[in-house]
């Protein structure tokens, strides 16, 4: 038997959907409709024009017409004349294709149509006998693509899997009785309000009651009168203030629009020129509502698109009621991007609010509501780049420890705070219901401590409306905010803007600290404990991004190091990088770059990186070209000139042509031009020896065995004489970069997880391959193993061992053609150790690899940049990469097992996902003492950035002589300080140079100037001027500054 309020909720549900809800619309007419559909539109295809659609013939259909296929555009004409009867009243246009559309009107799109709004407002007061003719532009696709899920109805699924799923439903005028809408609207938020209330509580009695009362003295059969005469009762029921105590609400309108997801990129276009004309259509009916959309490619998108449009948004945030605000151009990934990415979203996003919007472009919050997890080197880039708060949402989707917070200080790698908010409704799409108002309040207060009310700050954000697939905000979710502006029962309500909700925030936290209470703070990364599997699916996307950010640094460093470079050419440089750098950014997304996309998505993403690649590739060419025309090469036999783009000055071992050398002392971000005839002495030569067992490589640094498995029988660090592998309990060695494959079958994320039980399924891939020694030289020996991998999937492997080098190279080309397969790379290692360090961007982070409790426990599957490591006094091992993200540490009775994970196969979203070629490398690193002692870092900067080498032509005059660098960096030990960038800064203004400590330590640092340097002077992130205690510079010749762990400092350089 159901309980009295239940019983009584089901009968005010019908009672609103079978008598209030027909009094909205009491007159209504049809339309005559017309359809046309372009041949060759769709997911591959472009969109056909408003233009071609307005001379397109077109053929009559009726409601109910069932159309597609899928992604295909249709185009439908409506035409009819309001009649007499609608005279003096508002009239909408009602219509749904089933799908996404949108409403032109005179030329202009108007509003968007999807399946949670049908109605847009065209004639306020109607004079009847007016001529409708207008257009709608159909997209057979849904907000979420084409894809259904688990919680559509049955029907919906069904539909989508049919040829044509779109079914046009509604084409019609109706009256709209806005009395009778906003007494339904009521009626309904307070029926879901006495089903979210305790049902023994005192209010929800009371709405009982007054319901019951009101449902009594409603004839149904003719509604209109009764609700009026009770208009003023629902009303009043409304009322009566927020509960004591009672947290604060701040709620804003808000159209999440993944740039990518579902669905490619020129459908982005149309869901913002959508969403965005929904929400101007409601700021008109609805004056106290605030709308927030954080991403400024979209903003771009709609500026490109309709014009028109963007005009109107321009107006609205001048009014103050339209937030551009979040700081980054799009919202990112933020587990493989590099710091200075991060820098360049902010900076790009930033600046384009800026200068589109001026003073209400300023940016005070970072805004990353649907992230997959934050690295600790966030909250000092926020800072630098002079935001004061941070708001999230996705921490709450952590799936094994809820995290312990709402509001709190954030500390970072460099001990640098930032204030953030969790959204504690735990939703960026909320519809905000009652039970959602009430469910935000008590994750607040449970979140923040037992003694909330008088530790903790009593004010909360929440997002609302339609998102991922955009749309927005609808006019019941916004009546449904005004209706809780002041009722009793629930939080206080009240509309604003994000940038008055931070002000709020800050306030609070300034009493907090005035009474001595300090807030919470949380120190390091937030991990987010799901999406594991985002730091590896589309692993050929990741890699390229970091090689397009790599090639992105080094061309800005050869720009502003060219010498008599002129300043406009500077300048049409700058406009050329950063059009490759948008592109770039675009394509972190963070359903892009995480693997989470469609197959089109990536369609897409190969020709963008194609097209950097090119362009990047060419303004190299043309910088190498200019080095090399003034290289000075008398005396010289086989001149080469040897490039540097690593932060540190490196020796190492190129090619030139078929030839092998050794490059020593070439400087950091600089040039060395060499004589390859004159060869140095070798401290010790590479030996290559092979026996019917093990192929075995030495340099006099390290030791290495490979068996006939392919895999690393033994390495030997010579120095210590320390064995790297693991033992088992019998004694015997276990192999290093033992390759393994798991089953990969997550519970329902497919690309985005990796489970915890993954490892219960593993194939070691073992037995004979074909192995080769492929080099024997004094400089680099190379030994290539070959093998099938899984049912139908091929490998080859390059170990690589160069003279003077502590690190084997492990170069790794695979025909990946698995499904549902995870390949990883495994080595277990002979070191006692309970920590572990990672790579991260702009540092290094510590982190226990014990199972003591159940947060290290959800931590099987880590992100990390580089290199990671481990260490027990006098000796560790490193594994290095150049582009692997995902990894794992474990600490055993018999040691410590690091993992990389190398590829997955995933079929949903994209069934294709990674199947094809790829080629990476990665490395492993015997070494004395810790990370720092050894140059862990540093050797994996050099394995991400090889040197180049270009022959030159012998007996050349030139002012190139020797080595040469813009400026040498000396940071005294243990410090390292990587160069970030050297690049053009935005203003014209001469060249920023962006420095990092990145491994914890303080120290003095000195930039002496091999180029001009007139003036430095320290600046922020946005290239503002920053005072900055410690920088002392001597014109033209060096800067001194001092630096703190983990420190970002950039300066200006003219």
């Amino acid at each position: 038997m159901l309980p009295n309020l239940q019983y009584a909720a089901i009968r005010y549900e019908n009672f609103h959907s079978e008598v209030l809800l027909p009094q909205v619309f009491p007159l209504k007419t049809p339309l005559s409709v017309a359809m046309w559909q372009a041949a060759g539109s769709g997911l591959e295809g472009g969109h056909p024009s408003l233009a071609q659609a307005k001379r397109a013939n077109y053929r009559p259909v009726k409601v109910g017409l069932r159309w597609g296929p899928v992604w295909s555009t249709a185009w439908f004409r409506l035409a009819g004349r309001v009649p007499a009867e609608m005279r003096g009243h508002t009239v909408a246009l009602r219509f749904s294709s089933g799908t996404e559309a949108t409403l032109w009107k005179d030329g202009v799109p108007f509003q968007g149509f999807d399946p949670y709004r049908d109605l847009a407002f065209i004639l306020p007061r109607a004079k009847g006998g007016e001529k409708v003719d207008l257009l709608v532009e159909a997209a057979c696709n849904l907000p979420l693509g084409i894809s259904t899920f688990w919680w559509d109805h049955p029907e919906l699924q069904t539909r989508w899997r049919e040829p044509n799923p779109g079914r046009l439903e509604s084409a019609e005028l109706v009256v709209v009785d806005e009395a009778a809408w906003r007494y339904a609207q009521a009626w309904e938020f307070l029926r879901k309000l006495m089903l979210a209330l305790p049902a023994d509580s005192a209010r929800a009695t009371e709405i009982a009651g007054t319901l019951r009362d009101i449902h009594a003295s409603i004839d149904a059969q003719d509604p209109v009168p009764g609700m009026e005469d009770t208009a003023s009762a629902l009303d009043e029921l409304l009322k009566g203030g927020a509960h004591e105590p009672a947290t604060a609400c701040v709620a804003v309108g808000h159209a999440h629009i993944d740039t990518a997801w579902l669905w490619p990129l020129r459908e982005t276009r149309r869901k913002c020129v959508r969403s965005f004309a929904n929400v101007l259509r409601l700021q008109e009916r609805f004056a106290n509502f605030h709308f927030l959309c954080s991403q400024a490619q979209q903003y771009e998108y709609v500026k490109e698109d309709a014009p028109e449009v963007y005009a109107e948004i321009k107006k609205r945030v001048a009014e103050g009621r339209w937030e551009p605000g979040g700081a980054m151009w799009i919202e990112p990934d933020c587990t493989c991007p590099s710091g200075e990415s991060f820098v360049r979203q902010i900076l790009h996003g930033t600046g384009f609010w800026t200068r589109e919007f001026g003073a209400r472009g300023a940016q005070r919050f970072l805004y990353l509501p649907d992230t997959f997890g934050f690295p600790p080197c966030l909250p000092q880039i926020a800072r630098l780049s002079g935001l004061d708060t941070f708001i999230t949402n996705k921490m709450s989707w952590c799936e094994t420890n809820k995290f312990p917070h709402v509001t709190f200080d954030w500390r970072g790698l460099d001990g640098t705070e930032i204030l953030t908010h969790l959204t504690p409704g735990h939703n960026y799409n909320s519809s905000i219901e009652p039970a959602d108002m009430l469910y935000g309040e008590k994750n607040l207060v449970v979140q923040d401590g037992q003694s909330f009310f008088s530790s903790a700050i009593p004010v909360w954000l929440q997002p609302f409306g339609f998102g991922d697939g955009g749309g927005g905000p609808t006019d019941w979710q916004i009546a449904r905010a005004e209706m809780a502006a002041d009722c009793s029962g629930l939080p206080r309500f009240e509309q604003h803007r994000v940038d008055v909700f931070c002000g709020r925030l800050h306030a609070g936290r300034e009493a907090l600290a005035a009474a001595g209470r300090p807030l919470a703070a949380w120190d390091g990364e937030l991990y987010l404990e799901l999406h594991r599997g985002t730091y590896t699916s589309q692993a050929w996307l990741k890699r390229q991004n970091r090689l397009a950010e790599s090639a992105l640094r080094d061309i800005e460093a050869l720009a502003c190091s060219m010498p008599a470079v002129k300043a406009k050419d500077l300048a049409a440089f700058r406009v050329r990088i950063d059009r490759a750098w948008k592109t770039v950014l675009l394509n972190q997304f963070h359903d892009i770059l995480p693997g989470s996309s469609i197959e089109t998505v990536y369609k897409d993403a190969r020709a963008d990186h194609a097209a950097v690649s090119d362009a990047v590739h060419a303004e190299r060419d043309a910088f190498e070209g200019g080095l090399a025309q003034i290289a000075d090469t008398r005396g010289m036999k086989r001149p080469v000139l040897v490039r540097n783009s690593a932060s540190t000055a490196r020796c190492g071992v190129v090619k030139v042509g078929d030839a092998i050398i050794e490059a020593r002392d070439v400087p950091a971000l600089g040039v060395k031009v060499i004589d390859a005839a004159e060869i140095g002495p070798l401290p010790h030569a590479v030996e290559v020896k092979a026996s019917k067992r093990a192929v075995t490589m030495s340099n006099g640094i390290v030791r290495v065995a490979i068996d006939l498995a392919g895999r690393i029988a033994e390495l030997e660090h010579l120095g210590t004489r320390r064995v790297a592998n693991m033992r088992d309990a019998a004694g015997r060695a276990l192999p290093l970069n033992q390759l393994a494959l798991y089953e990969d079958r997550p519970r329902r994320w497919e690309a985005w997880d990796t489970d915890r039980d993954y490892f219960d399924k593993c194939e070691m891939v073992d037995g004979d391959c074909e192995i080769a020694v492929v080099e024997s030289h004094p400089l680099r020996g190379e030994v290539r193993v070959e093998r099938t991998i899984g049912a139908k999937s091929r490998l080859w492997q390059t170990y690589r061992l160069d003279a003077s080098s502590g690190r084997l190279e492990v170069f790794t080309e695979v025909e990946w053609h698995e499904t549902q397969r995870l390949l990883r790379a495994l080595f277990p290692l002979d070191v006692r150790a309970r920590h572990a360090w990672f790579g991260t961007q702009f540092g290094a982070i510590e982190r226990p690899i014990h199972r003591n409790t159940s947060w290290e426990e959800a931590r099987f599957e880590l992100p990390g940049h580089a290199w990671m490591d481990a260490s027990e006094p006098g000796f560790g091992v490193a594994v290095l990469d150049d582009g692997r993200y995902g990894r794992s540490a474990l600490a055993t009775p018999e040691g410590a097992a690091l993992g990389l994970s190398l590829l997955k196969s995933p079929l949903f979203p994209d069934p294709t996902c990674d199947r094809g070629a790829h080629a990476f490398t990665y490395a492993i690193m015997p070494h004395a003492g810790d990370w720092r002692a050894a140059g862990v870092d540093h050797a994996a900067d050099c394995l991400r950035e090889p040197m180049r080498a270009l022959a030159l032509k012998p007996g050349r005059k030139g002012a190139l002589r020797g080595a040469w660098a813009p400026f040498d960096v000396l940071a005294a030990a243990p410090m390292r300080v990587e160069i970030a960038a050297w690049k053009p800064a935005e203003d014209g203004r001469g060249r920023i140079l962006r420095l990092v400590e990145t491994r914890g330590a303080r120290g003095d640092v000195q930039v002496f100037w091999n180029t001009a340097a007139r003036r430095v002077s320290s600046v922020d992130l946005l290239e503002r001027p920053l005072p900055r205690e410690g920088v002392v510079h001597a014109a033209g010749a060096a800067t001194l500054l001092r630096m703190k762990p983990f420190e970002i400092v950039s300066l200006r350089v003219e």
